[in-house]
Parts: structure tokens; C-alpha cells; sequence
């Protein structure tokens, strides 16, 4: 009974001292530059907590996975020059893909045209038709499949 009692005692004190073995963290912050894109809806409200895709140049292997902050912003920091392509998916059917072409500038990596901004938005009036679109052909479908059956 007292060597049950001992290798207890001696079980509970090695288990205590399981996470002594593990490795610590550091980290910092740092201001620097990226590449900043938005991702808003076409009525001006931002796409928050938006799943974000980057891809790097002649990857399919994504460079960074992430979410948009409740702004609809995201920052990455690419690591070569060449075409970068974002995704940007919000859960409800919503997607939005952009480029950005990269050169490499003294030591660093930054976009070929700073100033420039680059959108990609779909009308809301070019979504509802579509949308209309798709039910109508869907329905057409269904009648037409009906109507042969007959």
C-alpha cells in the first residue's frame, strides 16, 4: 500500500512538471508597410470578420489565411515579387477576388503602382437580375423535365 502511495505522489509530481518541458513565446510589434486591402458590400458596409485567401505568385498553396477586422481591412506582408491574388468569402455566398502585381524595390517588395486602388464591385441591380436569373432557370428546368415526363 505505502509503494502505491509513493509512485502517486511521484506520478502527480512528474505531471506537474510536464509543462516545465514545453517551450516559451516572445513576440513583438513593428511598424511596417504591406499590402492593406479593404473588402465592403456596394452599399458602403464593410465586410467584417471575412475569410481572407492570399495567394502568392504560381502558388495554389495559400501564403496566408486569415479574417478581415470589423472595418473589412486585412494586411499581409508579401515575401516575392510577381502577381498576388486575394480571396475574400463571407460565409453568405459573397465573394471577392483581387490582384496585385509586386516588383521588387530596394530590398523590399511593394506594389508596382502605390497610388493605385484597386476595386472589383458587382451592382446591386446586376445582382438581383442574376439572382432572378438563376430562379426563373431553375423553375424552367423543373416544368420542362415535368412536361416530358407527361
Amino acid at each position: 500500500m505505502k509503494n502505491i502511495q509513493v509512485l502517486l505522489i511521484l506520478g502527480i509530481i512528474l505531471a506537474a512538471m510536464v509543462p516545465a518541458w514545453g517551450h516559451g513565446t516572445e513576440g513583438f510589434t513593428e511598424k511596417t508597410e504591406g499590402i492593406l486591402m479593404g473588402a465592403e458590400y456596394d452599399d458602403g458596409e464593410p465586410m467584417s470578420y471575412a475569410e481572407v485567401e492570399i495567394l502568392g505568385p504560381g502558388s495554389d498553396t495559400p501564403f496566408q489565411k486569415g479574417r478581415t477586422d470589423r472595418n473589412g481591412m486585412f494586411m499581409f506582408l508579401p515575401d516575392q515579387k510577381g502577381l498576388w491574388q486575394i480571396v475574400v468569402r463571407d460565409g453568405m455566398g459573397h465573394r471577392l477576388a483581387l490582384e496585385r502585381e509586386l516588383t521588387d524595390v530596394k530590398g523590399g517588395y511593394h506594389a508596382a503602382k502605390p497610388a493605385e486602388t484597386v476595386s472589383r464591385k458587382t451592382s446591386r441591380p446586376q445582382g438581383i437580375i442574376t439572382g432572378m436569373s438563376i430562379i426563373f432557370g431553375l423553375f424552367g428546368i423543373v416544368y420542362g423535365w415535368k412536361a416530358r415526363s407527361r
